[in-house]
């Protein structure tokens, strides 16, 4: 090895060092929020208010949940949260799917087009579309119903744009083939399509669950009756009814913030395998 060459791989893993420096450091800054939030609900009361502030609770204490289950109707709200979840997750699924499979693969007129018009509909803010979007619910008469929540946002640009990316990729060749075996156009999709494109559905999958769980503003506007509410309308909204007038809310609500969150990262890790993946292809393909 000539010195050139040895001179190239020391400021290369110099090059590398700072990298995972850097990454180290973020990592570090983006889950310390997280971190705080774990150990606070293991915390008493003064604990969570003590100067200079404890790291680690001690003694750790699990009251913060049990008041959490006896202050909120979790089990209600989590049952309310999981089908909205489920089913803006499944419809979006489907949907999704057909619309990539029939922008990637079917030729009609103006299809680039009307694929253009799409794409360009994710630069309108949110919040520009939620008073005529009220509007259309109220006049169908959702309002304080779980179609009204479900319907608006089973269908995503995002995840039409991903599916068409991935399914792209796939050789029309198999599709010609089950054309030939005398398939029909929805049994490709279900024989052909769908079966070969499980990052990219993994990808929407965990796209609209996260959506759908974590969605806020939208469910308080629709949702009226406090037994539909969904899990983060009622930790937001009973903080301020019950806990807030006993004190320190930060322990139960940490708790409370935990079991919200357990079931996202049971979905992510299940389909982390598909996720990049699906990601990946979708960012790169042309």
């Amino acid at each position: 090895m000539g010195p050139a060459i040895a001179r190239d791989k020391r400021g290369s893993n110099s090059q590398k060092r700072v990298v995972y420096a850097l990454l180290i450091f973020g990592a570090v800054v983006a889950s310390f929020p997280f971190f705080w939030m774990l150990v606070t609900a293991f915390k008493t009361p003064e604990q969570v208010l003590a100067v200079p502030m404890r790291w680690i609770p001690d003694p750790i204490t699990t009251e913060n949940f049990e008041t959490a289950f006896r202050r909120f109707d979790f089990v209600r709200y989590f049952l309310n949260t999981l089908f909205i979840a489920a089913s803006v997750t499944g419809l979006s699924v489907v949907i999704c799917s057909l619309a990539g499979y029939a922008f990637a693969k079917k030729r009609f007129w103006g299809r680039d087009i009307i694929f253009n018009i799409l794409l360009a509909t994710l630069t309108i803010p949110g919040a520009v579309l939620m008073v005529p979007l009220f509007q259309v619910i109220l006049n169908l008469g959702w309002i304080n119903s779980f179609v009204g929540i479900i319907i608006p946002f089973c269908v995503s640009v995002t995840n039409i744009f991903l599916m068409r990316q991935y399914i792209s990729t796939i050789p029309s060749e198999l599709e010609e083939a089950a054309r030939i075996d005398g398939a029909s156009e929805i049994g490709i999709w279900w024989r052909i399509i769908l079966p070969l494109s499980k990052p990219a559905i993994a990808t929407v999958a965990i796209f609209s669950f996260v959506g759908a769980w974590d969605g806020f503003l939208w469910p308080l506007i629709v949702l009226k009756q406090k037994e539909m509410w969904t899990l983060n309308v009622a930790l937001g909204l009973l903080q301020s009814e019950f806990i807030a007038a006993e004190g320190s809310p930060w322990g139960v609500m940490m708790a409370g913030s935990i079991l919200v969150i357990l079931p996202l990262i049971g979905v992510f890790l299940s389909l982390q395998r598909y996720f990049l993946s699906g990601l990946t292809i979708g960012a790169v393909k042309g």
